[in-house]
């Protein structure tokens, strides 16, 4: 099952070549046309496509340049407040289940100019927390592991309501 594939690392220096543009366009392309038909969609990692190499792209729609690339993502430090949240995937259909994630991460990783960045931003507001969760969960895609792996299965729910999310609340585990 090619979605249980840990992706492979990135060659630097091959960051900004033709090749590698191509597959980053393509992977914006797919996100970007997934949020057109559903109304949803936060992130997709390579592997979901098929490309078994770590990177994703994370929709920001605050930020102007409001799709993301994080290529081979490496996680620093994370929080020790744990919080639990109904994810979904793109892989995975409609389902939604509550899955227990630290509150923020922090990683490096390498932008699509091939320069080296940091994510450091906690979970200061909704909009943090909601963005240290998708990097989290397509972090996990990179390494081989799907949101159901980590979720509470007994709260399993099938939802097709775009809206979903609005009425979705994080909860603090302790």
């Amino acid at each position: 099952d090619t979605i249980r594939q840990v992706s492979r690392e990135f060659p630097i220096n091959k960051i900004t070549s033709k090749e590698t543009r191509s597959k980053i366009q393509y992977l914006k392309k797919c996100l970007l046309k997934y949020r057109k038909i559903t109304g949803v969609g936060r992130g997709i990692a390579a592997i979901q496509v098929g490309i078994p190499e770590r990177f994703a792209v994370i929709y920001r729609p605050e930020e102007k340049e409001n799709l993301l690339v994080i290529i081979n993502p490496r996680i620093t430090n994370t929080s020790r407040k744990i919080l639990k949240f109904p994810e979904a995937c793109m892989s995975e259909g409609p389902i939604f289940a509550p899955v227990v994630r630290p509150s923020w991460i922090e990683f490096e990783y390498y932008d699509e100019k091939g320069r080296k960045q940091m994510w450091n931003t906690k979970d200061l507001d909704l909009q943090s927390r909601v963005h240290n969760r998708v990097f989290q969960h397509e972090i996990d895609h990179m390494d081989g592991v799907i949101f159901l792996d980590k979720a509470v299965l007994k709260e399993l729910t099938l939802e097709s309501d775009p809206k979903y999310y609005d009425r979705a609340k994080f909860e603090e585990v302790t």
